[in-house]
């Protein structure tokens, strides 16, 4: 019995001092974290990201693919050698909340999903931070946008 206790509470322990990368997603139902977005990309995008000074690094793709009532998704792609801060975001129309993602990541952040969205439109957002200067944050949003 001692041993089944000590493992448990070594099992819980571990649990506690999990990374917070490890906890559940914050995107909620309709959208959906996936790997690559699927579809063609929705007329106007390819989009990149712009700094106060108008420099531009980073590449926002929209995607529609005809699946689940119509699916739009958004990833973030980083031109620049090396890991850097980013965010995406989707939200479709008729929804109080957005889906997201966001990390220090290597080469894309994204791709997020949303469904249900033939009839409906949608916003997009995305920043990448190079550095610690204001000049080396680039940021863009759009929408409303493939609506229809």
């Amino acid at each position: 019995m001692k041993k089944v206790l000590i493992g448990a509470m070594a099992a819980l322990a571990c649990l506690a001092a999990a990374p917070a990368a490890q906890a559940a997603p914050s995107t909620p139902a309709p959208y959906k974290l996936v790997d690559q977005c699927a579809g063609n990309m929705v007329p106007g995008f390819p989009k990149v990201l712009s700094n106060q000074l108008g420099d531009t690094q980073g590449r926002l793709e929209l995607r529609y693919s005809s699946a689940a009532g119509g699916t739009n998704c958004v990833q973030l792609y980083d031109m620049a050698p090396g890991k850097h801060s980013m965010t995406v975001t989707i939200k479709r129309e008729g929804l109080s909340y957005q889906g997201s993602d966001s990390g220090v990541y290597d080469l894309y952040a994204g791709g997020v999903a949303v469904t249900g969205t033939n009839g409906k439109c949608v916003w997009v957002s995305g920043s990448l931070v190079m550095g610690s200067h204001s000049v080396d944050r680039f940021r863009g949003s759009w929408g409303p946008v493939a609506c229809g």
